[in-house]
């Protein structure tokens, strides 16, 4: 029932996720940003493999079959095939990919965290670029790519510094003794 739960939880997270958009223009292509990415390897980096995985094909089936659960409310078959699909297989892939390598030793600490955002960002954004664009030529849609990689890289370092911050540094400055605070 717990395992349920999750799934259910993380599907519609996701789905609450892809709500959260807005536009970037790289290379005079623009290019969505969208919360999605973030609920995917947060899911991929929380939940058991298998889980993590049904909860991102669910989520598909949704946006697949009608629901208006992908990036600015849209949905469809369609979704699956045309623009844009390379990054809703690549969620898939990433998903994958981030929670088998948590299944490692030191999997919980930060660097570990980290690099498993790193992998499933990359995956993300290379499927998305590689699907779109009927493969690549190292030119401008590498760079963009690359680009694009270190901007979601560094959005996610910056929302895990601003959670620890708020909710672990703080509450714990009280317990610190005055002479040894900044």
């Amino acid at each position: 029932m717990k395992s349920i739960l999750r799934i259910l939880l993380a599907t519609i997270t996701i789905a609450a996720a892809a709500r959260v958009s807005f536009d970037l223009n790289i290379s005079d292509q623009i290019v969505p940003i969208t919360g999605q990415t973030l609920a995917v390897l947060v899911s991929a980096m929380l939940l058991p493999k298998w889980e993590a995985l049904i909860a991102i094909v669910s989520y598909l089936a949704l946006g697949a079959f009608g629901q208006p659960v992908f990036a600015d409310g849209e949905y469809g078959m369609d979704k699956l095939t045309g623009s844009g699909a390379g990054y809703l297989w690549g969620f898939l892939l990433a998903t994958f990919s981030v929670s088998t390598t948590r299944g490692y030793k030191d999997s919980r600490s930060l660097l570990s965290i980290m690099h498993g955002n790193v992998l499933g960002t990359a995956i993300i954004l290379f499927v998305g670029l590689f699907y779109n664009n009927g493969g690549f030529d190292i030119d401008i849609i590498f760079f963009s790519w690359l680009t694009r990689l270190i901007h979601v890289t560094v959005a996610t370092m910056w929302i895990g510094l601003l959670w620890y911050f708020n909710f672990v540094q703080i509450p714990n400055m009280a317990k610190i003794p005055d002479e040894q605070k900044p």
